[in-house]
């Protein structure tokens, strides 16, 4: 065992060589010579040859090692120092004169250089001082040896030392929303739960770690929304740490559910390699040409899948946090036995159950929710009109309760005791249909088929259901470009219903109706069938609610927004949208010349489903009806001349009982720029006020 002394004068040589390490990487980024990064390299090279030394001395300790590790490393000085003594010969050079030909600048290979010899530093010193104090044994392999000390703080504390070291010194070069980022990986870094091997610490840690990473994916988000146009460099540094931050994530579950750090550690040193990548290039970051990102769907998609799956392992790190291990080994699971089509269906059947343990689990609601919604109060403070502000707050409250205080905490509570009900209105094998849960069921019906038909079908797919919050944040809804430009995207615009629609909502409604009767028949006892022992309607529900909805969230790019809506897959929506129709709702304007002289049609281009046909109906008919019009309200905010309005019940009413209309929807709107605050934002890339 080592006395306090001993080990602070370890952590006096770690934190020593974090600060040198962080000086050679603010060289790094400041070099602008052959020698300099001749120079650079050797030092660095000499630093790595010289823990990896130690770890090999630790392992084979003897006289003979030190020796021939002496010799060796004597000679490797010698070799480096072959090209330094070249280069004082004949002249130094600027980097852009050297390897200018090659399909590989001469800076990025002295960039990666650099990176892989600090991370080689970093990796054999932190190995060397886990094994002197006794937090990794040579007894063990060298893999799992070098894992578990990658796992410790001599690694992480040192590594988040050395990054926030190199922060400060060069953090001034950095844009300013680069430079928070940055710093956040640094944080994120040093709340590793594996750091200390202390259970608080690992509990405390991993909220911390998730609320940090929380922190960045929304401010993330909201920059993308205020900059459609980005550097390529800033692109691939945001999209490659999402990737490294779900990575990390699927690390943690895998250390929590079996207690392998393996995919952790990759996680860190991928961390470490963006970081430190951009730390020796930061020019990257705002270096022209710039690039609009919602013309890049595949980009888009890497940026949405890398979110979803960072997420998707956090929730399951917390639910394992919240609930043990046993929330994932108790899991209901097929046998993966029988033939092979038996052992494919049991395998996609433990899939779902896998992926909806989680997707449905209240902490990874809680999370998306406070991501997303976080998107939709700054969207909040961008709004024109009150009725919007006022739906964009609701919104949040509903998610709140519709998912997550009912069914988690309301639904949990009674749900074994009846039948089970969800919005594909399938019902469970709790027992016998009883009248209760009969009139349940018409009611639900009744209910929201007659707030659509007085409202329109926005009080689902615009305020109550769990798209609302996904689709109408700002980032999220500037994607609804992607309903023009996508090929996908385009066959579901207008209002013309096509076949592909016809044939999903025919296969969906069907399946689920299929799946209801055979649950009730199950239920009653005339028939007994199950998928591997669960109810059909209730996996149903999870295959397309738990799953599928958030495939089609992460393939906007590809369909546009509000897939779940223009593609026909939601089923309970398609209800609704069908009684919003021959309903009260429509979308009016108050002049018809207005939209004539229009050149923007700056409502057609905002439509989060892509009806392009708006404009043409309200010159034709001052009005516009649709049954795929789900009364977001993109339209109304985005006309330049304040022209359109909702119509419903309400005004119904008045105009039924000759009571004067709502401003709104009576008077025409003063112009005071021609273009409403969001299409200013997208087209100047402005920050609103």
């Amino acid at each position: 065992m080592f006395s306090a002394m001993e080990l602070a004068l370890l952590w006096l040589v770690a934190g020593a060589m974090a600060t040198f390490t962080a000086w050679l990487l603010k060289k790094g980024a400041t070099m602008k010579t052959l020698n300099d990064a001749i120079v650079l390299l050797f030092l660095l090279s000499m630093m790595a040859g010289m823990f990896i030394s130690s770890v090999v001395y630790l392992y084979f300790a003897s006289f003979l090692t030190l020796v021939l590790l002496v010799i060796v490393n004597m000679v490797a000085m010698s070799v480096f120092l072959i090209p330094v003594l070249m280069v004082m010969i004949s002249g130094d050079r600027p980097l852009g004169q050297v390897l200018t030909s090659g399909p590989v600048s001469a800076r990025s290979l002295l960039s990666a250089s650099v990176v892989v010899l600090v991370v080689l530093s970093e990796v054999f010193m932190g190995w060397t001082f886990a094994i002197l104090t006794g937090a990794a044994s040579t007894s063990s392999g060298a893999l799992a040896s070098l894992v578990g000390s990658m796992g410790t703080y001599w690694f992480i504390f040192t590594m988040a030392s050395e990054m926030a070291v190199t922060l400060v010194l060069v953090g001034r070069r950095f844009p300013g929303a680069f430079r928070w980022l940055v710093a956040i990986q640094a944080a994120i870094m040093v709340l590793s739960p594996t750091a200390i091997s202390d259970t608080s610490w690992a509990y405390w840690a991993l909220w911390g770690n998730s609320a940090v990473m929380v922190l960045a994916i929304i401010f993330i988000f909201e920059y993308l929304y205020k900059n459609r146009e980005v550097t390529a460099g800033a692109l691939n540094y945001i999209v490659r740490l999402l990737g490294a931050y779900a990575l990390m994530m699927a690390g943690l579950f895998v250390w929590l559910l079996y207690g392998d750090l393996t995919l952790f550690v990759v996680s860190i040193v991928a961390e470490m390699v963006i970081y430190f990548g951009i730390v020796l290039d930061e020019r990257k970051l705002s270096a022209s040409p710039v690039q609009g990102w919602l013309t890049m769907p595949n980009w888009a998609f890497a940026l949405l899948g890398s979110v979803f799956l960072a997420e998707f392992f956090m929730g399951g790190v917390l639910d394992i946090q919240a609930n043990g291990t046993s929330y994932f080994t108790g899991l209901p699971f097929a046998s993966l036995a029988g033939s092979a089509v038996d052992v494919v269906g049991a395998a996609f059947y433990d899939f779902i159950v896998f992926v909806s343990s989680i997707t449905a689990s209240f902490l990874f609601l809680a999370m998306m929710g406070v991501e997303m919604g976080a998107l939709v109060v700054f969207k909040i403070r961008y709004a024109r009109e009150m009725e919007t502000r006022i739906r964009l707050v609701l919104i949040i409250v509903a998610y709140a309760i519709y998912s997550l205080f009912l069914p988690v905490f309301l639904f949990a509570a009674y749900l074994p005791r009846v039948p089970w009900i969800g919005w594909s209105m399938g019902l469970g094998t709790a027992g016998a249909l009883a009248p209760a849960v009969i009139l349940v069921l018409l009611a639900t019906y009744l209910v929201s088929g007659g707030l659509s038909f007085f409202f329109g079908s926005r009080q689902v797919c615009s305020l109550f259901c769990t798209a609302a919050l996904m689709y109408q944040g700002t980032t999220i809804s500037a994607m609804s470009s992607f309903n023009r430009s996508s090929k996908l995207g385009r066959r579901y615009l207008t209002s013309r219903i096509p076949s592909a629609y016809t044939a999903v909502i025919t296969l969906v409604w069907g399946s689920l109706l299929v799946a209801a009767v055979l649950s009730y028949f199950t239920s009653v006892g005339i028939v007994n069938v199950t998928i591997f022992g669960s109810d059909t309607s209730y996996f149903l529900y999870a295959f397309y609610f738990s799953f599928l909805w958030y495939v089609v969230w992460m393939i906007t790019p590809f369909v546009g927004t509000y897939g779940c809506a223009t593609t026909g897959m939601c089923g309970w929506g398609a209800f609704n949208q069908l009684i919003s129709r021959i309903g009260l709702f429509r979308l009016k304007v108050r002049d018809s010349d207005t939209c004539v002289k229009c050149e923007t049609k700056d409502c057609a281009k905002v439509c989060p489903v892509g009806l392009t046909d708006m404009p043409g109906s309200f010159i034709g008919s001052g009005e516009f009806r649709s049954y795929k019009c789900i009364g977001v309200g993109e339209c109304v905010s985005a006309c330049p001349y304040e022209n359109i309005s909702f119509f419903d019940v309400r005004n119904w009413v008045r105009t039924k009982l000759n009571m004067p209309l709502p401003a709104s929807a009576r008077q025409a709107g003063h112009v005071t720029s021609g273009i409403p605050l969001d299409l200013r934002l997208f087209t100047n890339n402005t920050d609103p006020k």
